[in-house]
């Protein structure tokens, strides 16, 4: 079964009369986007004041089963005219799992979801928490622990999301450790670990009950959480820290915190930035 899709600009104080009477009209589903070439600023959790106002025009879209009549819909629309796509019908059960492609970080490390069976790769299984392998900034740790690994030493990963980075360094031979504050996260991360057969650990303690040194401590989070932790990070590390997430106009706040360090490595693509940084 195919789907016909509809899509028109609005002015956003009559998306909700709009909306309405296309539901009225038989669409099975509504969403609202930007029009093309609009430019959104999101708060971020680093902005302080109030959120941006969001754009004063609306790109309004809806699914019918059966299309309308014209002239209903340019009633609904307050006379306006929309645009008509035919949508062929997708098992989106299966379809959604083709944008996880397997993630070859080096011969020796590789990620990939559970159906793509990547003989001796680090399986991640995506939706459970952040962190597939398939984001720059978790590429740039990812290719940072597989330099820098070391079988023996300590891997202590800050923020853990999914747990995809102390899995690759435990997958490497290294003793590794996760923490979050998400409790979600933590739980998937000790899932991955037993799915893969690892004994890396996760838990959500804070940085403060650790005690190092740590040989490499990974973190990909945003720059003003790094810096805000520069200190216990410096205190647990006692070989390399590598860091992404890390937005290119804010990279100055983790450099700064870093300061006396030595950098090895700066890495920017894509307006995000990666930093390893070697402590002694």
């Amino acid at each position: 079964m195919g789907w016909h899709a509809l899509a028109v600009s609005l002015p956003r104080p009559e998306v909700a009369r709009a909306g309405k009477a296309l539901l009225e009209l038989g669409a099975t589903g509504l969403q609202e986007d930007v029009p093309p070439g609009t430019t959104v600023r999101y708060k971020q959790p680093w902005d302080k004041g109030r959120a941006p106002r969001p754009p004063a025009v609306v790109l309004l879209r809806a699914w019918f089963e059966r299309r309308p009549a014209e002239a209903a819909v340019r009633a609904a629309l307050g006379g306006r005219e929309p645009a008509w796509e035919e949508v062929v019908d997708t098992d989106w059960n299966e379809g959604w799992k083709q944008h996880f492609q397997p993630v070859h970080v080096s011969d020796r490390l590789v990620v990939a979801a559970p159906w793509h069976h990547v003989p001796g790769a680090l399986v991640i299984e995506p939706g459970n928490a952040f962190g597939t392998g398939d984001h720059l900034t978790t590429r740039a740790c990812l290719a940072a622990i597989d330099r820098l690994a070391v079988p023996g030493q300590r891997c202590l990963d800050v923020g853990c999301g999914s747990g995809i980075l102390a899995l690759a360094a435990a997958k490497l031979g290294m003793s590794a450790h996760g923490i979050d504050i998400d409790p979600d996260a933590v739980r998937a991360a000790r899932e991955a670990a037993r799915l893969n057969g690892l004994a890396a650990s996760f838990d959500d303690s804070t940085l403060s009950r650790l005690e190092g040194p740590y040989e490499l401590v990974v973190a990909n989070l945003y720059a003003e959480v790094i810096a805000d932790l520069a200190p216990e990070l410096r205190r647990l590390a006692r070989g390399h820290l590598a860091f992404a997430g890390i937005l290119a106009d804010r990279a100055h706040l983790v450099e700064t915190a870093m300061a006396g360090l030595r950098l090895v490595d700066r890495d920017e693509r894509e307006g995000w930035v990666a930093l390893v940084y070697a402590v002694a």
